[in-house]
């Protein structure tokens, strides 16, 4: 008999990160609690609170006079600016990292976004810095197509720095020119970004989601590593799957390209925790899979309204599925390489997300271990060995 997962409560321990460059937690042993059914109504289906903040629209930079430093050769000058522009490359590129480990955001602070304003500004001044200048200016646009000018400009100086590629197929995802996409993907798996423990990962990600409508993704690799698998490797079931990267959000281009897509959009730009959820509800009525790799914040926001399959969560307009299922799509069907074959620290971070689908299955080997043997619901009534005596006529 098959038991249903949404009759089944249980806590997970396991930190669902397996992305560390963007999605660290010191946390390891937080609590999820999930409900024990899918009910989408009861998702409140309201926009974020109005006072979130906005994302700041970056404007180029215009160009100004250099630095007159007296009494100092031109040569000099030169070094001064150099040095400058390396002190502000490092500067926004800490910041810019930063803004990508927070947990529950993928928006940069206004604070730190202006203080990358100004570091860029420094760098505007070194005429040997054109590359940075332009790769930067387009990094702090949140993903504006209208601003490609600069990363054309940047990638024709250095067409293979990773920097300039990851822009350029995030520019290429919001601007929905998938023929172009995949010629980036490509890049990204022969200069190793998306390397061998990623792609075995997303599959397993994208295996988990077949049948749904969206996949929700967070950062680099979870996103263009499922995107990766469609394009190169596709099949029947994962090709249909509309994935949505809560990272490509930031930009305007992609989300008008989701509505033109029937995504319902919260109201806020502010793409964080309670947009998150806002999504989740405001497409209910679609079948979602959330990706394992968004960050724990994210994922509290909709457990009541979710159960774990495979490498997600699925929420939304789900048919109620089986422990039977679960069990099938592990032995059968996930490749499950970064917990048997890959060793790296990125596998072990990535084999953390497997977790919960362990657990559900030992607590339904236990049962079904409990009860091992087949029996009738009812025993027959014994009989009397007595001999009845003849009735007399």
């Amino acid at each position: 008999m098959k038991i249903l997962i949404t009759v089944i409560i249980f806590s997970l321990s396991h930190c669902f990160f397996a992305q560390p460059p963007e999605n660290a937690n010191s946390n390891s042993n937080v609590l999820i609690n999930f409900s024990p059914t899918i009910n989408a109504t009861e998702i409140n289906a309201a926009a974020p609170d109005s006072t979130s903040r906005e994302s700041i629209q970056i404007k180029s930079i215009p160009k100004r006079s250099g630095y007159k430093l007296k009494g100092i050769s031109k040569a000099s000058n030169s070094k001064v600016k150099q040095s400058q522009s390396i002190q502000s490359s490092q500067i926004i590129e800490h910041e810019y990292q930063q803004s990508r480990m927070q947990s529950s955001t993928r928006m940069i602070s206004p604070e730190s976004q202006s203080k990358m304003i100004l570091e860029l500004e420094k760098i505007e001044e070194d005429q040997n810095a054109i590359f940075e200048y332009n790769l930067y200016q387009y990094t702090l646009s949140n993903y504006d197509v209208s601003k490609e000018a600069f990363i054309n400009k940047a990638e024709r100086i250095k067409p293979n720095d990773e920097r300039v590629v990851l822009q350029k197929i995030a520019n290429e995802c919001a601007k929905g020119d998938s023929v172009s996409t995949r010629k980036y993907l490509m890049k990204l798996s022969q200069n190793q970004t998306l390397d061998k423990e990623t792609i075995d990962y997303t599959q397993d990600v994208l295996v988990s989601s077949e049948g749904n409508d969206l996949l929700i993704t967070h950062g680099t690799k979870d996103t263009y590593g499922a995107i990766y698998h469609q394009m190169y490797h596709p099949n029947n079931s994962s090709s249909k799957i509309m994935v949505v990267s809560l990272d490509l959000m930031r930009s305007d281009d992609y989300r008008n390209l989701l509505r033109q897509k029937g995504i319902k959009l919260p109201k806020s730009n502010e793409i964080n925790t309670a947009f998150f959820k806002s999504f989740c509800a405001l497409n209910a009525n679609k079948k979602i899979a959330v990706s394992l790799t968004l960050p724990l914040d994210y994922l509290k926001t909709i457990a009541p309204y979710a159960v774990p399959f495979g490498l997600v969560l699925i929420t939304g307009g789900q048919k109620e599925l089986c422990l039977s299922d679960l069990e099938k799509l592990w032995v059968s069907k996930l490749n499950k390489r970064n917990l048997t074959l890959h060793k790296s620290q990125q596998a072990k971070n990535y084999a953390k997300n497997y977790g919960p689908t362990q657990q559900l299955l030992r607590r339904y080997e236990e049962q079904k271990m409990a009860t091992p043997y087949m029996t009738p619901s009812k025993s027959f009534k014994k009989k009397s060995s007595k001999i009845s005596k003849p009735s007399k006529n």
